[in-house]
């Protein structure tokens, strides 16, 4: 009987670890430490930084070139000076050319999209560490509140074996392996909270927070999420992922630079004014013409211009679907580890976790009646913790899974739907 009412104070004692409400690892947590992540990390601020420079650069493209006005004065005799006026100014302004500056502002456009990119994959790169950080975070509170369980356990067993070594037959043996048990789990115990207290600054630091900022214990889902299709995912990197958009505005802007090398062949033409006037003050002369320059002469110049950025917009095009095809490898991977994952959760948390825990039930009961080894009790327990661990294990990493997954083909934001 007595041996009964400790094994419902194991019961208690685990119950009373697990009464202290922790935080759920839900989709509004982790969606608030990415932002978080996203708003304080210096990388993301200067990749934010980088692309707003480059969608100013729009404005900079020009389309009018700068007039250039000129002054001149005629050193002669004063006779030819007063005939022909000794003051010249001119004026001369460059007509646009506007192939040339609608290919200059669609390139700097594609850059400045492809730099806003750029942005994107690292803030989700940020974030998704971020996550996952939380997530191990919170692996480690679910194992700490195990191995107490287990403690708990292994200390109920060691009174039992007290009570056993006190009968005239009894034996002291097994007191003391339980006690060398106990100690060594609770060196393990010991560890696994130096080792949580690791995780927590680590996660702090990709928060910008304070590295001793306190963290509540955080706990997991019970079950795992939905397992994402892997031909959906794949479906999607072509336009979701932010390196193939990336490259593709890259090969853009190659499209780009081989029409402003097709249209700086093309002549280009000015108008000008040019008047003499006599320091007296009065206008000799006034002419207006027109200048066209003569690409001609520069053609094999233009033309290798061409011929480079037409290799260049088909090597562009041609590292588009490199890229594509390297992530739908990793997003294949992900995916079938995300499922793996999921299934396995699934498996030890219902039929396996049932038997494991029949099993030490039965071997606890025949140990306590002296019908079976400490050895066999050990062992049933150890398989038991391990069963629970592992699923709690598998559940992590579906959950860190996905979040490298997302940050590969992120979803569309609420606002997009």
């Amino acid at each position: 009987m007595k041996s009964l009412y400790l094994l419902l104070g194991t019961l208690v004692s685990a119950t009373t670890l697990l009464a202290e409400e922790p935080t759920l690892i839900s989709r509004e947590f982790l969606r608030e430490l990415r932002a978080e992540a996203a708003r304080k990390h210096p990388a993301v601020a200067a990749a934010n930084a980088r692309a707003a420079a480059a969608l100013k650069d729009i404005g900079g493209v020009r389309l009018w070139d700068d007039p250039t006005v000129g002054l001149s004065v005629m050193i002669a005799d004063r006779m030819m000076r007063r005939d022909d006026g000794d003051i010249r100014l001119s004026f001369e302004q460059a007509l646009p050319r506007r192939g040339l500056f609608d290919a200059t502002r669609d390139k700097a456009a594609a850059l400045g999209r492809a730099e806003r990119e750029t942005a994107r994959t690292s803030r989700q790169s940020i974030s998704a560490t971020a996550a996952k950080n939380a997530i191990e975070l919170a692996l480690a509170d679910e194992s700490i509140i195990l191995q107490s369980a287990q403690i708990e356990w292994l200390k109920t067993m060691a009174e039992n074996a007290r009570q056993q070594a006190a009968n005239p037959d009894g034996s002291a043996a097994s007191g003391l392996r339980l006690e060398t048990e106990l100690a060594r789990e609770q060196q393990i115990l010991n560890a696994a909270q130096r080792s949580r207290a690791s995780l927590a600054q680590r996660l702090n630091l990709s928060l910008g927070r304070p590295l001793d900022r306190a963290w509540p214990r955080l706990r997991l889902p019970a079950d795992p999420g939905p397992v994402p299709v892997p031909q959906a995912e794949v479906a999607r990197v072509a336009y979701a992922n932010p390196r193939v958009r990336a490259l593709r505005e890259m090969a853009g802007a190659a499209a780009a630079d081989k029409r402003m090398a097709d249209q700086e062949q093309k002549p280009q033409f000015s108008v000008g004014v040019d008047s003499s006037l006599y320091s007296g003050g009065d206008l000799r002369s006034t002419g207006i013409g027109v200048k066209m320059t003569l690409p001609w002469f520069n053609e094999p110049t233009y033309r290798a211009r061409i011929d480079s950025a037409t290799s260049r917009e088909r090597a562009a095009g041609s590292d588009i679907e490199a890229a594509r095809l390297e992530v739908a490898a990793e997003v294949l991977a992900i995916a079938t580890e995300a499922a793996n994952a999921a299934e396995q959760a699934r498996a030890y948390s219902g039929e396996i976790n049932e038997r494991a825990m029949q099993a030490r039930q039965s071997i606890e009961a025949a140990w306590i009646s002296a019908t079976a080894t400490l050895a066999d009790l050990l062992e049933s327990n150890r398989a038991l913790f391990s069963i629970r661990l592992e699923q709690r294990r598998f559940i992590a990493i579906q959950q860190a899974a996905i979040e490298d997954l997302n940050a590969l083909v992120p979803p569309p934001s609420p606002s997009s739907k």
